[in-house]
């Protein structure tokens, strides 16, 4: 349930990123447009630097944890 969440949240913001791209690309925008654009860039890719950083800890968490059950063993 979680890795399917992680995926439709990085596809949302990988989305936000490309809308905020092709807005910038745009002739005749209006500053305020493409500074909303760029925020949204700089915001999507936070989040999904910080979803990435959140998956690997799961991921690790998951190998500790498969590690310590293979020992008891």
């Amino acid at each position: 349930m979680k890795s399917l969440a992680a995926q439709a949240l990085t596809f949302q913001y990988k989305l936000q990123l490309e809308n905020a791209k092709n807005v910038i690309n745009m002739n005749n925008i209006a500053l305020a447009e493409v500074d909303k654009a760029l925020s949204d860039m700089f915001t999507a890719t936070t989040k999904l630097k910080l979803l990435n950083d959140l998956v690997e800890n799961n991921i690790k968490k998951v190998e500790t944890q498969e590690e310590e059950e293979e020992n008891k063993t």
